[in-house]
Parts: C-alpha cells; sequence; structure tokens
C-alpha cells in the first residue's frame, strides 16, 4: 500500500502542518508517566517568563527549585483540575506561578505581548502514556509541558475509521489514568479519520460520549470534499 495512504503518513500530515505554524516536536522520551505531563518544558517556561519571581524562591530552596515547583504543580493540577490552573497558575512557597500567558486585548502592552509569545505549543507523536502497559497515543498537544489535547487517528484506506478510534478510546484507553482523567489533565479527546472527526471532553470506558465535530455537506451530516487534503484538515488547520 502507498505510504502516501497509511495511518503513519495522516499523523505526519497532521504534525508537519502544525510545525509549520508555531508548534515545536516535543519528544515522547520527554513525558513523565507519574505526573503526566512534560516537566522539563514547564520549568524552562517558568525559567524564561519569571525569573524574578523564581528567583525569589531559589534564595530558600536552593538545588530543590525545580523539583520543588513540579511537586506543586503536580499538587494544584490533581487537586483544583487542569483549566484552572491553566487560567491562574499554582502556588509554590507562597508565590504564584503562571503555567501559560492568554493573548492580551491589545498589543499595547510589551510585556504582555512577549509572556504570551513565550507560549511554548507543542506536538507529540506516539506518547506512551502509562506504566501499566506498552499503548502509544498517535498525537498529544501541550502547551509548556502540559497536556491539552489527546487524539487517535485511523485512515479507511487502511480499513479503519472514526469508529475504530472512538472504540480505541472506549475500550483500550483506562479512563482512570492520570492523562486521561476527568478535569485533572488532558481537556479534549479527538477521534478521527481523514473524513471525519468526533470529540468527548470525558472519558468513562463504555459509558464515553463524543460528538461529532464536522462541518457537515450540503445540509447532511460529514464534511465536505477538500480539493487541498483530507476532509478534516480544518480541525488541526483552523
Amino acid at each position: 500500500m502507498s505510504k502516501v495512504h497509511t495511518e503513519e503518513q495522516f499523523e505526519a500530515t497532521i504534525e508537519a502542518h502544525l510545525l509549520a505554524n508555531g508548534y515545536s516536536a516535543l519528544p515522547k522520551e520527554e513525558y513523565d508517566v507519574e505526573r503526566a505531563f512534560f516537566p522539563d518544558q514547564m520549568i524552562g517556561f517558568i525559567r524564561e517568563t519569571q525569573a524574578a519571581e523564581l528567583g525569589r524562591i531559589e534564595i530558600m530552596l536552593g538545588d530543590k527549585t525545580d523539583e520543588t515547583l513540579l511537586k506543586d504543580l503536580n499538587f494544584w493540577l490533581n487537586s483544583q483540575g487542569m483549566l484552572p490552573v491553566l487560567r491562574n497558575g499554582f502556588k509554590c512557597h507562597g508565590r504564584t506561578f503562571r503555567v501559560c500567558f492568554f493573548k492580551p486585548a491589545h498589543g499595547m502592552n510589551p510585556v504582555l505581548a512577549s509572556q504570551y509569545g513565550a507560549n511554548r505549543l507543542s506536538v507529540t507523536r506516539q506518547l506512551r502514556y502509562s506504566s501499566k502497559n506498552s499503548n502509544e497515543l498517535d498525537l498529544v498537544l501541550s502547551i509548556n509541558g502540559l497536556p491539552v489535547i489527546t487524539a487517535e487517528l485511523k485512515n479507511p484506506m487502511t480499513g479503519q475509521t472514526v469508529e475504530n478510534a472512538i472504540r480505541q478510546y472506549k475500550k483500550d484507553r483506562d479512563h482512570r489514568e492520570l492523562l486521561f482523567e476527568f478535569r485533572r489533565r488532558a481537556l479534549v479527546h479527538f477521534a478521527m479519520d481523514t473524513e471525519l472527526a468526533y470529540m468527548t471532553t470525558r472519558l468513562a470506558g463504555s459509558a464515553t460520549f463524543f460528538l461529532p465535530f464536522n462541518r457537515g455537506d450540503e445540509g447532511g451530516a460529514g464534511n465536505p470534499p477538500n480539493s487541498d487534503g483530507y476532509r478534516t484538515s480544518y480541525v488541526w488547520e483552523q
């Protein structure tokens, strides 16, 4: 079978577009399965954007600073959830640290613009997310090392469709894994093939409910033909 029709090529096409539009490739080896995020990426972001605040706790913690930050971040993610931490940051020794910066309402403040520009968007392919098995996720998208989107991809040319991706999430992806725990880590999960896309914000085994994420085709379901690529290209392009 031609490589252009394989699931691997579908995955590579998505990655290539993201890499050409502000994302970087984040090696799967940097993933911490116990914490369910990429610690080095987060530490690098904090050091780049919040050096003054970091310096204040380094006086107390010395070479234990990074590990203390990661421990406290992990605690806040587990107790407060991913979305509140993305919005408000987390506390370490009484200091608040941001895990990302949102786009400012206007570009008149150069500091805010610089902080927003420092966000590290990344894509990871074939992520082994568990210490209990060797399962791998096709794609994971992260911001500053925090995984926010997962995706399972299929290509009908290989005999598998989006229904197989949905079944994979329901049957083969344990929703009790930290990466999949509702609110604690990834915020949305996409099941997708070259023609159709579905998503869910909560994995719950066989009870998981996926919603269509399609644009419609002349008043009907699905997606219209795309002369420039896959029918589902809008998902990663727009």
